[in-house]
């Protein structure tokens, strides 16, 4: 889109901001909005009116505990802090240049490193019926075996096949591991079940749901400023911290030694109860990263070759049995030292 069409497209955004960009640059869903007062960041999320009110109460709430390394995001001249239109959803931020990153601790450390402060900030146990503890279980448990289901019923169809394609013999060749898994994931989540039940509490803290690279910038001094606080909500600490593992996993230069590293940072923060422990290794187990390839191949295996779903679902693959060997090695660890501490 030419910059005249995006400044006819946003302007009428800005003006409620008393903006008036000069040029707009198009980063995807963030818009890098030049004026005569500085550079800006406009977002167009996906969240409806409740979303958005949520979006902002999140935002208040870690200024007002003095948490800082966030973007934060800027009112309207009618003080609105989010806007909404039919289909669309804006809010707009200072723009910060991220700076190339010379630290020798892991980007992925530093991000923990926040997470484990924004859940001691926020942290909060509350004593919850056995009624609700059954419904948490039971509704992720029966979403676990729907999706064991799926994963069964596409490998009963492509054995089924005359002809196996290679991204087919690729599956089957892997989707025995993948089923023990399965069952790996739900002894955790009974594991889980079981404390929750003989305690009679449970932990929730601000989840930021959505922690990665992708969503940090990090300053000239090695600093992470954290943003895309869309999907934030108080839930478990083991949910926030399997999503960032798994955004993590892409980047595969590191080891069992690194993520001991990172929960071992992240423990200095807050230390996860031993039931905690339990749903986030049965989170890490769940094979979903492989049914999001299979999802893809069966959406898209006309629009990609063949050879681009096979090595994706490979790196699945490998990543699993990474995710495996480190689940291993946290067990022992913490079997010899009663939190995962930094090596």
């Amino acid at each position: 889109m030419t910059n005249r069409a995006l400044l006819d497209r946003y302007a009428p955004i800005l003006f409620h901001y008393d903006l008036y960009p000069e040029h707009i640059e198009s980063w995807g869903k963030v818009q890098q909005v030049q004026t005569n007062r500085g550079m800006f960041a406009l977002k167009e999320a996906h969240m409806n009116r409740q979303q958005g009110e949520l979006f902002v109460q999140v935002m208040r709430k870690l200024d007002r505990l003095g948490y800082r390394q966030m973007i934060p995001i800027l009112p309207t001249k009618y003080g609105e802090y989010v806007l909404s239109t039919d289909d669309r959803t804006y809010y707009l931020m200072p723009w910060i240049e991220e700076e190339p990153y010379q630290g020798r601790t892991s980007r992925e450390e530093k991000i923990m490193d926040q997470l484990g402060i924004i859940h001691r900030l926020t942290a909060k146990t509350d004593d919850y019926p056995k009624e609700t503890i059954d419904e948490a279980y039971q509704s992720l448990l029966k979403r676990w075996d729907m999706r064991r289901l799926d994963l069964e019923r596409f490998a009963d169809q492509a054995e089924g096949k005359t002809y196996i394609s290679p991204f087919q013999l690729t599956y089957l060749t892997h989707v025995h591991q993948m089923l023990l898994m399965v069952e790996d994931a739900k002894r955790h989540l009974k594991n889980w079940y079981d404390i929750c039940l003989e305690k009679g509490k449970y932990r929730t803290v601000l989840c930021h749901g959505k922690a990665s690279r992708k969503h940090t910038i990090f300053t000239a001094s090695g600093d992470p400023i954290l943003f895309n606080f869309e999907r934030a909500s108080m839930d478990t600490p083991a949910r926030d911290l399997a999503l960032f593992c798994r955004q993590s996993f892409g980047y595969n230069l590191w080891d069992e030694e690194e993520m001991v590293r990172w929960f071992g940072t992240y423990d200095r923060n807050i230390t996860l109860l031993d039931e905690e422990k339990e749903l986030l290794f049965g989170y890490l187990c769940f094979p979903e990263p492989v049914l999001f390839s299979l999802q893809l191949y069966l959406q898209q295996n006309q629009d990609k070759p063949e050879i681009y779903h096979v090595q994706r679902l490979e790196k699945r693959f490998h990543m699993m049995r990474k995710v495996q060997r480190l689940k291993g090695y946290l067990i022992k660890q913490e079997e010899q030292t009663p939190q995962f501490e930094q090596q």
